[in-house]
């Protein structure tokens, strides 16, 4: 059975360090034996707006003197946050478009080649047509950007209480076919597709190559929950995506507020709980 990775194609996420220091989050996953980090732009660790974004020079050096390397940068940007792919106001698309190509920049200066993306939030009481229109719009714009600079651009379901807009398989794959642009491939999401009954398999059927990155988590089934507390088997997941010849990258995305208390503690209870289906 090839149910086995590489632990060098695993990340951590800031995300979950979020009460931390940046420099607390490096320490703990370089002492965690983690190579890989994915950057959440959360302002305490990396500040980025649509006026601009923090010099990254020292965010370089630090990361290199962890002997880390960044793999994927990921925004801020769903409800309540200022920017999303389908903001309605002429304000705020404009602003989220300049946020959006500020975070390709820094992407480009940082030597990154990949953006985590999703496809922003609807109002309730609009029609989401309007809303999936304007997201498609404002990704073709931010693709073609992301292009430019030789950037990929992966995109995620999005869970039913976050956005209806995309949600599954057959939302993104219409959402991915309107968009129509090569940079742009698919994020599976452990979590919103266990909430949509999915499994990784027909992920690889609908998408084949164009899956590019994971956000790795446990689940009850749904749920980003550390590994060892849910029900999934990542033997099993790493069967098919190994089977599927998928050549990304696993990124723990922890999203339990009890696991911002202690979060290096509970990387090392995922890591103890993975060893066995790493190499």
């Amino acid at each position: 059975m090839n149910n086995k990775i590489l632990k060098s194609r695993l990340a951590a996420m800031n995300y979950y360090y979020r009460n931390y220091s940046f420099e607390y989050f490096l320490d703990s996953v370089s002492q965690n034996g983690l190579t890989q980090i994915e950057l959440w732009t959360s302002p305490q660790h990396f500040w980025i707006e649509d006026t601009g974004y923090q010099n990254v020079s020292q965010i370089k050096k630090n990361v290199a003197d962890h002997n880390l390397k960044i793999i994927c940068l990921t925004p801020q940007q769903s409800n309540p946050n200022l920017y999303n792919l389908a903001a309605k106001s002429k304000h705020l698309r404009n602003g989220s478009i300049a946020y959006f190509k500020n975070l390709i920049d820094a992407a480009a200066e940082l030597g990154v080649h990949m953006i985590a993306l999703n496809s922003g939030w609807d109002f309730y009481d609009e029609d989401p047509k309007k809303a999936w229109e304007r997201s498609v719009e404002m990704m073709k714009t931010v693709a073609e950007y992301a292009a430019s600079c030789r950037i990929k651009i992966a995109v995620e379901a999005l869970q039913p209480d976050e956005s209806h807009l995309v949600n599954s398989i057959v939302d993104l794959k219409t959402y991915l076919d309107d968009v129509a642009e090569n940079n742009v491939g698919v994020n599976i999401d452990l979590g919103a597709m266990a909430r949509n009954r999915e499994t990784i398999l027909q992920y690889f059927t609908a998408f084949g190559s164009k899956v590019i990155h994971c956000h790795f988590v446990d689940g009850n089934p749904v749920g980003h929950r550390c590994w060892g507390e849910g029900e999934r088997n990542p033997g099993d997941d790493f069967q098919v995506f190994n089977s599927n010849n998928y050549q990304g990258n696993f990124t723990f995305e922890f999203g339990q507020s009890e696991y911002f208390l202690n979060p290096a503690a509970v990387e090392r209870k995922s890591l103890a709980f993975l060893s066995p289906f790493l190499k």
